[in-house]
């Protein structure tokens, strides 16, 4: 069952319920979803939506994997497979395949996403894609145990940071959460 454009409007509902601010973002992305092909696939263009795991630590660490192509970190991020049925899932499904996060160790933190958010991916003329927009859904995941909860770290290249070092609004909102939850304890 394939995440249909219909899933990811309601979605998008709920997340601007939670996040006011971002009606603008949230807006032109119901109106691609309305009005476009499938928002979910990657030939999808001028925008379609991928996903990203923000899964955090008790002492509130964030787990970041080596992307392969750019040598870079960054959360485990991806575009969406056909047989996802949920954008939920898709992002669990990509901690397992890029960090090798067992999705049995981890807490879902709520079923709207932390994030959304817009960016421009570079074309890729190999490929034949364009200049386009992913909008990156983000969910967030705890974990009890770094240790236990990515299942063999030698095959996987990740590491855990400081979440003032994700950029951007998530990285913002990561930074409070975690405020939040040591002022909690």
């Amino acid at each position: 069952m394939t995440v249909t454009n219909n899933a990811v409007i309601s979605v998008a509902l709920g997340y601007v319920e939670a996040n006011p601010d971002d009606v603008d973002l949230i807006r032109s992305l119901i109106v691609l979803a309305l009005h476009g092909p499938s928002i979910i696939a990657r030939d999808t263009t001028p925008a379609h939506v991928t996903c990203r795991a923000a899964i955090v630590s008790p002492d509130w660490r964030v787990l970041e994997v080596r992307d392969a192509p750019s040598s870079s970190w960054q959360l485990p991020t991806g575009h969406l497979e056909v047989d996802d049925a949920s954008l939920l899932g898709a992002a669990l499904g990509l901690a397992s395949r890029r960090g090798g996060v067992d999705p049995n160790m981890v807490i879902l933190d709520g079923i709207v996403p932390v994030d959304v958010d817009a960016t421009i991916a570079p074309a890729v003329p190999v490929l034949g894609e364009p200049e386009h927009v992913h909008y990156n859904v983000t969910y967030l995941f705890h974990v009890e145990d770094r240790d236990l909860a990515v299942s063999d770290a030698r095959a996987h290249a990740v590491r855990w940071v400081d979440p003032a070092t994700i950029p951007g609004q998530l990285g913002t909102r990561l930074v409070r959460m975690s405020r939040e939850a040591r002022l909690v304890r």
